[in-house]
């Protein structure tokens, strides 16, 4: 599955919610972790020998330091095994997570979000969003809470899989066998139904109101057919989850925005991940997957298994 999880950390509690889930996972499968945080460098300007102060010693201390908080939080997380390492980087932390990440390709990402709660959306964190966007690993991404706010729950029970009938989102499939076989979950695989009105509205059908009925139904035929055939394909998914021995799986047909019905399922599960994946498209003007995750990050407030189409 995974050769190691990758937990970059900015000394912050927000950033550190992301750690009970890293436990969870790695204690069901056995994955080492490495902790990792990235300190800027320290300008020749704050260090000139006539104040008296040495860059080297300084630079020095700084990653001490950062040494110290990681293995503190190490020791502070629950149910985290002994196979973690710890390492501080110097420069730009995008660049570094990314280079990281590189080292090992098979390495999972675990990040929160960091932002600001809006009347309507999630502003990931620009460290986060830069990462997800340039990463080619798979990412852990869960939405820190803000002081006041519920606390995140990190027991996990169940893998929510949205899938659209393309091999794009499929790529999230074995990696989803994986983690629900090395930690006994139940996956729940989520279709969302094509509508009659979704039908006209891509078609671009001006009808008249003479034969609007008529022509309807035959919009109607074709959605139920359409819903038909989604059906059976969840249901040979749900056997081929069997098949590579996935004990529990079950499978929902919802109709409504993609996003907004990942979103809704997610917060009428409890216990739940969501694993998807990015840049995924079918059908003309349908879904995109790739903005679709982005809006399920920001708002479903689960973890989200994010997988890079490639």
């Amino acid at each position: 599955m995974y050769d190691r999880i990758l937990v970059p950390l900015d000394g912050s509690p927000l950033a550190e919610q992301v750690m009970p889930f890293v436990a969870r996972i790695s204690l069901g499968t056995g994955i080492p972790v490495h902790l990792m945080r990235v300190y800027p460098t320290v300008s020749d300007e704050l260090t000139n020998p006539v104040h008296g102060l040495n860059k080297g010693g300084i630079m020095a201390g700084v990653h001490d330091e950062i040494i110290d908080y990681l293995n503190c939080v190490r020791r502070n997380t629950d149910g985290l095994g002994t196979d973690v390492t710890c390492e501080a980087y110097e420069g730009d932390a995008v660049s570094h997570i990314i280079e990281e990440a590189e080292k090992t390709p098979n390495s999972l990402v675990a990040m929160s979000t960091h932002g600001r709660s809006g009347v309507s959306r999630w502003l990931m964190g620009s460290v986060t969003d830069k990462v997800l966007h340039a990463t080619k690993n798979p990412m852990l991404i869960v939405r820190g809470r803000h002081e006041g706010e519920p606390e995140l729950d990190t027991n996990l029970e169940t893998i929510i899989v949205p899938v659209d009938g393309s091999s794009l989102a499929e790529m999230v499939i074995p990696h989803v066998a994986a983690l629900a076989k090395a930690m006994n979950l139940s996956v729940t695989l989520l279709r969302v139904a094509t509508t009659a009105e979704e039908i006209i509205t891509v078609t671009g059908y001006q009808g008249s109101n003479g034969g609007r009925n008529i022509e309807f139904q035959d919009f109607e035929k074709m959605a139920t057919e359409a819903r038909n055939q989604a059906l059976d394909y969840l249901v040979k998914l749900e056997g081929s989850l069997r098949e590579q021995g996935v004990a529990k799986v079950n499978h929902r047909m919802e109709s409504g925005p993609p996003a907004q019905v990942i979103v809704d399922v997610a917060h009428d599960t409890s216990d739940n991940l969501v694993a998807m994946t990015t840049h995924g498209r079918s059908g003309p003007a349908r879904w995109t997957l790739g903005s679709v995750a982005d809006r399920v990050v920001r708002h479903s407030g689960d973890p989200v298994l994010v997988i890079r189409s490639g």
